[in-house]
């Protein structure tokens, strides 16, 4: 009998059971945001069948009908219900892996050599697409990461420093170095929608090599000639994800590339003013709003406190009839809470007592509520959700490309082919509040604690 030689076709399919469902698990389990939504809000995961859009009608006025009367007057006149209707598009997140084929063909010498080598591989896959999802996760779909807020240093011909603010594109957000990772490629602009990219030398992105967290000083390398172009642009430029192949900002008509995280459902128009084909302006705008909650105030003095929680508790049941169930917060806010706590214990006869904190949560009404810590949440805000309010849009989970017969496919340049070889996998994902007035979100809140 002839001899069959395996070919990448025969595997292909045990490669997709394989890597498909353990890396999206990988991504939830590993990330903060998503596996907040995912397991501990329990929200709902509608799979779409990949449609250009998806549009959903929203009840924003009631049928009028109704009133007192005397015996034999007229009855009632009835007014339409009023309908709009939300449109969203799904976003698309990728990830690549490359190997050279002397490393491909190092461990291909048995069955599982593929699984070995994508065991080393997808790890460091799975961090750069966790630090993506939750940034976009809390952000609002414009693809910033932070704001330069000195004009960039240039230290060599190929490193130069930058100071960052504006978290996420946010103004009095910090901590902006949370959304940045060494070894991603960043992109500049002076502009918040990304349409002008900075480019120097054949080159637009820079890769992050060092990242001083006291400072909020991330480090860049790369072409001379573009260090030189950003310097030159001086403060207030914006950094974006991006590489020399394309960008994470918006898109020549403006349409967000990344998804519209909590910054965008949870908001009042002054960040985003068109919700999803919504305008937060005008009439029966009302219900397209969250509740914004200045924490700066003197009442709040910018700590977490079990009374501003009470407060914006009795905000969104009075102004929107929500019931908050989720409260995400910042390492920083979670720790003002405690101390706003601790004040209320008393030790009798304390000989034996262990400090620290767990687990902490508040009552609120009938419903005991934890807080959630997420790390890059900028420590001025905190938002208070009604998990069932919320959508997670899906096409499948995470797939590898295998268009071709295999995942692998020959990288080639402007000269021909190498001897090498790369995978794209690829996952459709948006999130949606279908009623942000039964949301809250508190700003301003003091970093320092």
């Amino acid at each position: 009998m002839a001899s069959q030689t395996t070919t990448t076709d025969a595997i292909t399919e045990a490669m997709k059971i394989i890597f498909s469902d353990p890396l999206i698990t990988n991504i939830v389990e590993d990330s903060e945001l998503l596996s907040i939504f995912q397991t501990d809000m329990n929200v709902n995961v509608d799979e779409t069948t990949g449609g250009r859009f998806i549009e959903m009608a929203h009840y924003f006025q009631l049928p009028a009908g109704v009133g007192a009367r005397a015996e034999n007057e007229y009855i009632p006149e009835a007014d339409d219900p009023v309908f709009k209707n939300s449109r969203l598009f799904l976003r698309k997140i990728q990830g690549t892996i490359e190997m050279t084929g002397d490393t491909m063909r190092r461990v291909t010498g048995d069955e599982g050599s593929f699984i070995n080598y994508m065991e080393r591989a997808l790890p460091d896959l799975v961090t750069r697409l966790v630090n993506e999802i939750d940034r976009m996760y809390i952000g609002f779909g414009s693809g910033i990461k932070a704001r330069a807020e000195l004009t960039p240093v240039k230290l060599d011909p190929s490193t130069m420093d930058i100071q960052v603010n504006r978290s996420l594109g946010v103004d009095g957000f910090t901590d902006a170095f949370l959304q940045f990772l060494e070894g991603e490629r960043i992109v500049f602009d002076s502009a918040a929608d990304g349409q002008s990219i900075i480019t120097g030398g054949g080159s637009q992105a820079l890769q992050v090599t060092d990242i001083d967290e006291d400072t909020n000083t991330i480090q860049f390398t790369g072409v001379e000639a573009l260090i030189d172009a950003v310097v030159a642009a001086g403060a207030d430029i914006f950094l974006f994800p991006g590489d020399e192949a394309g960008t994470s900002t918006l898109t020549s008509g403006g349409v967000d590339r990344e998804i519209a995280g909590l910054m965008a459902g949870a908001d009042d128009g002054g960040i985003i003013a068109t919700y999803n084909n919504i305008s937060r302006s005008g009439p029966l705008s009302r219900l397209w709003k969250a509740i914004i909650i200045d924490g700066s105030d003197a009442v709040w003095g910018g700590q977490l406190t079990e009374e501003l929680l009470s407060f914006a508790d009795d905000e969104v049941a009075v102004k929107g009839a929500g019931r908050i169930d989720t409260i995400i917060a910042s390492r920083s806010a979670a720790r003002g809470y405690w101390q706003s706590l601790k004040g209320d214990r008393v030790f009798n006869d304390p000989r034996s007592f262990a400090g620290g904190r767990n687990g902490l949560s508040i009552i609120l009404g009938d419903r005991e509520v934890m807080l959630k810590v997420a790390r890059k949440l900028p420590p001025e805000v905190v938002f208070a959700l009604q998990s069932d309010t919320w959508r997670r849009l899906t096409l499948g989970t995470w797939d590898w490309d295998d268009r071709t017969g295999s995942i692998w496919n020959r990288v080639t340049d402007s000269i021909g082919r190498k001897d090498a070889f790369f995978a794209t996998g690829n996952m459709y994902e948006q999130l949606f509040c279908i009623a942000p007035r039964k949301n809250v979100r508190i700003d301003n809140l003091d970093a320092s604690f």
